[in-house]
């Protein structure tokens, strides 16, 4: 199963939230960095094409003749498709942030229609853990970013380690369930709700195999992918 890890725990240290006193020694060598804060309309432009773009690819994978075979429709999928669904999560990072828009709301609105490309409603509840992920960086049981301690413990040979990372959006989506539960808001239950709808409405109009080209080629961007590495390099 390849070589298996010594270590039994996760390295844990005393030190204070990197985020604040990093952010003011960075502020206080370079105060120009202050003239880039706030919102920048170019991430609704940039989002808005990106939405386009995969639906069109789904309902052009969904059709083509070209796309007939199930090689080819998995390759465009994981290539492509999970690139640009890939893309939309790390846009709506930025949404989470009010980066697009002044307003909150108009903020969330774009990541729950993103979340229409993507097929999977995910940016309500994203907003919510990650904003404590900023605040709580490396606590246990509040940063869920961070794998638990089970996933450590199971995953701990290189062939597993690989497993683990294809199984990467899983444990994204059903860790921050259970290690901190939060009651379901009325804005996660529109993301809910909206995107459900559209995926019928979508699969309705143009096949099952176009939403399947959505949903999976988010899973698939999310798992073992090139865009995909920066989970491993920022929290793992």
């Amino acid at each position: 199963m390849g070589q298996k890890v010594s270590t039994t725990s996760f390295s844990h240290v005393g030190t204070d939230e990197p985020h604040i006193s990093r952010r003011k020694a960075i502020l206080t060598k370079y105060p120009e960095i202050l003239r880039l804060y706030g919102p920048d309309i170019r991430l609704f432009y940039v989002m808005s094409l990106l939405i386009v773009a995969q639906l069109s690819l789904a309902v052009y994978a969904s059709k083509a003749q070209e796309t007939k075979n199930g090689l080819v429709w998995f390759l465009l999928c994981w290539s492509i498709g999970g690139t640009l669904t890939h893309w939309l999560s790390l846009g709506n990072h930025e949404l989470a942030h009010n980066l697009a828009f002044k307003k909150t709301i108009h903020n969330e609105i774009l990541g729950m229609v993103s979340n229409c490309a993507q097929g999977i409603p995910s940016a309500i509840t994203f907003k919510k853990y990650h904003l404590e992920h900023h605040y709580y960086q490396g606590v246990d049981d509040i940063d869920v970013d961070i794998p638990t301690d089970w996933e450590g413990i199971v995953f701990n040979t290189t062939i597993k380690k690989v497993v683990w990372v294809i199984l990467q959006p899983a444990f994204y989506a059903l860790r921050p369930l259970v290690v901190s539960p939060k009651p379901i808001c009325m804005k996660s239950l529109v993301n809910v709700v909206s995107t459900i709808v559209f995926d019928a409405l979508f699969a309705y109009m143009f096949g099952i195999k176009a939403l399947l080209f959505n949903v999976l080629g988010t899973l698939l961007g999310m798992g073992i992918h090139p865009v995909a590495g920066h989970f491993i390099s920022e929290h793992y």
